[in-house]
C-alpha cells in the first residue's frame, strides 16, 4: 500500500458542526462565491452569522471549518445561546424534543498534528459516530470494514500491526490513505469519551428552561452516549 501515510499520536477531537445559515440574521447574505474562491469572506460570514443569535468567542478546530471543538464551551452561556437556536429550529421543523433526537450535529475529528492531518465529520455526522470508532478500533480483518463519519464516509481494514484508513469516499470503492496504530487509536477514543460525559453534563445544565426531558438523560443522548 504505497503512499499511505502513517499517523502517530492521534487525538478524536469531538465537534459540534454550527452551519452559519441556522444562526445568521435573515438578512444576511452569503458571500457570493464558493470558499475556496473567497476563504476569509466565508470565514467572516461564519463568525458573523453566530453572532446574530449571540454565539461568540468560539474558535473552529481549524480556520474556515465549521466544527468548534466541545472544548470550545467552558460555560452555561453560550452553550444554552446554542441549544436555544438548535431547539428552536427542530421545533420549527415539526420535530419533538425529546429522547427520540439525535445527537447533536458534529462528530469525531480525527487529528495528527505531527503529518499535519485533520479529518472532520462529513455531512450528517454526529456526536453518536464515537460508536463507529469504537467498534472499528478492534477490527482485525483485511476487508474494507465502514466507518462511518457522515458523509463523504472512512473505511478501514487490518494490516498488521497497523489499521488502514481510506481517504473519505462514497459509492466509489475505498482507497488507502492513513496507518494508525490500534493502540494510540483507543487511547485517543477513551479521551474523546472522558469529554464527551463532560459535556454531556454541560448540556444537562444548560438546557432550556422549557425543555421537559430529564436533563441528564437529555445531555447524555445530545453528547452521543446514549440515555
Amino acid at each position: 500500500m504505497s503512499g499511505v501515510v502513517v499517523l502517530e499520536n492521534v487525538e478524536l477531537i469531538p465537534v459540534l458542526k454550527l452551519e452559519p445559515f441556522r444562526f445568521a440574521a435573515g438578512d444576511r447574505l452569503a458571500p457570493s462565491r464558493i470558499y475556496e474562491d473567497l476563504p476569509e469572506e466565508w470565514y467572516r460570514y461564519w463568525l458573523e452569522s453566530l453572532a446574530n443569535s449571540g454565539i461568540t468567542g468560539l474558535m473552529p478546530v481549524e480556520r474556515g471549518s465549521w466544527h468548534v471543538p466541545t472544548t470550545e464551551f467552558t460555560g452555561p452561556l453560550m452553550l444554552g445561546r446554542l441549544l436555544e437556536v438548535i431547539f428552536r429550529n427542530l421545533s420549527e421543523a415539526g420535530f419533538t424534543i425529546d429522547l427520540e433526537c439525535l445527537p447533536l450535529d458534529g462528530g469525531l475529528a480525527l487529528r495528527c498534528r505531527s503529518q499535519n492531518v485533520l479529518i472532520e465529520p462529513g455531512c450528517c455526522g454526529d456526536l453518536g459516530n464515537v460508536a463507529s470508532w469504537r467498534k472499528v478500533v478492534g477490527y482485525r480483518q483485511a476487508q474494507w470494514h465502514p466507518l462511518w463519519i457522515g458523509h463523504p464516509s472512512l473505511s478501514a481494514l487490518y494490516r498488521a500491526p497497523r489499521l488502514i484508513i481510506s481517504s473519505p469516499h462514497d459509492a466509489e470503492d475505498p482507497t488507502a490513505r492513513w496507518a494508525v496504530c490500534p493502540d494510540q487509536l483507543q487511547a485517543a477514543i477513551e479521551a474523546a469519551e472522558i469529554e464527551l460525559q463532560r459535556f454531556a453534563g454541560q448540556i444537562a445544565g444548560a438546557l432550556p428552561s422549557d425543555c421537559k426531558v430529564e436533563s441528564r438523560l437529555m445531555g447524555r443522548k445530545l453528547a452521543g452516549l446514549g440515555q
